[in-house]
């Protein structure tokens, strides 16, 4: 250790002072299930220990989660379910191994063994983010438990096993889209949680795939990815204990004790219109322009109105919803309700709800930030949960707006 630098024992006081301040700051949004040093120190992790910047995107997830009532039993998460995803696409938790310095999580994701193009065809866009954040939920809860029992610092061990994906097509547009979006949400609301990110039986194609995504990777996050070469095994014990690892990855427990099987997704699942939603038809379409951005403004006049945004957009765009109690209100002086979900399109038709806790006006911004050349064209409409009424926006005369067809009635 160098002469001036701080002892171990200063590192942990520094970590506790900074812990605090924190603490102090969010005390007024954080569930005290939520709050522990370890949550608080993970934040400051990512964050390089800059505590304005902590507390900034803390309290962002911290409205997320009271929202998404995430600190309630998890029969209670407002959480949208995926069956297809849950049954097509399972990770599964292992369990702990013990470690010195702290106990790893060891999870396995046999992500070459799904039927990729199926579930695209299968999945709404937030219910298969949704269930992520659903597995990530579980992990959080487990990660929990054992720092409260060892009182230090726990990750996981995220074994990404690639045997069996068959290059198409598709596999870059999927990599591209939903894949990286979903990492990138995760990324945004689990900080922390991977010690060594393992890709394993990687196919030949591997270079291709790593540089569609290695831009969106954040620099710290790349030094904990290893790519395992064709000993994988031998490398795989190095890392992970036998007694916590299938037997099909070299360790002792039996594969049927703690592996999902994964099978391909059956034509008769794929997703469908459900009879109570709008049709296609009854969006609106909304274009926008190449680098550009769009607001659609809605007026609520009482306050807990929920409200159901049916969506689909072809292409990429992401969507912002702020909030202001006055009409006329600059983009720079909005309240964030929501922050920005960056949405990839898929063949079904998106369901998001909201609830609208106080009366006023509610933004919509939709950002056509992922192409430099092309228009997108975003389909919405929003529907007043307990009414079945259309809620439109204050500015659907908008030149820019297609109006949707009105729903016959029945």
């Amino acid at each position: 250790m160098a002469p001036n630098a701080p002892s171990p024992m200063d590192i942990e006081n520094m970590n506790d002072a900074a812990i605090e301040q924190v603490r102090q700051q969010v005390s007024d949004i954080i569930d005290p299930r939520y709050d522990t040093k370890w949550n608080m120190l993970r934040w400051l992790q990512s964050n390089d220990f800059n505590i304005p910047k902590t507390v900034h995107l803390l309290k962002k997830h911290l409205k997320w989660r009271k929202d998404r009532k995430l600190d309630e039993p998890e029969s209670q998460s407002l959480l949208q379910f995926s069956d297809a995803r849950r049954k097509h696409a399972p990770v599964d938790i292992i369990g702990p191994q013990r470690k010195e310095g702290g106990d790893r999580l060891v999870v396995v994701d046999r992500a070459g063994r799904i039927d990729v193009a199926g579930l695209m065809k299968a999945v709404q866009p937030t219910e298969y983010l949704h269930e992520m954040f659903r597995t990530f939920e579980e992990i959080q809860r487990r990660l929990m438990k054992m720092e409260a029992e060892t009182g230090v610092q726990c990750f996981m061990h995220y074994i990404f096993d690639l045997e069996g994906l068959h290059f198409d097509p598709t596999l870059l547009g999927v990599v591209n889209g939903p894949f990286r979006v979903s990492w990138q949400l995760v990324g945004q609301h689990y900080r922390e949680f991977i010690d060594k990110f393992i890709v394993i039986n990687s196919p030949s194609y591997i270079n291709v795939l790593w540089s569609a995504l290695s831009s969106f990777i954040p620099e710290q996050s790349k030094q904990r990815i290893v790519f395992a070469g064709s000993s994988w095994k031998e490398e795989l014990l190095e890392i992970v204990d036998q007694d916590c690892l299938p037997e099909r990855y070299g360790g002792n427990i039996p594969d049927n004790d703690c592996l999902k099987i994964v099978e391909p997704i059956p034509k008769s699942t794929y997703w469908k219109l459900p009879v109570h939603y709008p049709s296609m038809e009854q969006l609106h379409k909304v274009s926008v322009s190449a680098s550009k951005h769009r607001m659609l403004v809605y007026k609520v006049d009482k306050p807990d109105i929920e409200l159901l945004m049916y969506s689909h957009n072809e292409n990429d765009i992401t969507i912002t919803l702020y909030y202001s109690k006055e009409k006329e209100t600059s983009e720079n002086d909005l309240e964030l309700a929501v922050a920005p979900i960056p949405k990839c399109g898929l063949p079904a038709m998106d369901l998001f709800d909201y609830n609208c806790e106080f009366p006023g006006y509610y933004y919509v911004k939709l950002a056509n930030e992922a192409s430099w050349l092309l228009p997108s064209t975003y389909r919405m409409i929003v529907i007043e949960k307990e009414t079945g009424k259309e809620l439109e926006p204050i500015n659907l005369n908008e030149k820019w707006i297609k109006k949707g067809q009105k729903a016959k009635k029945k």
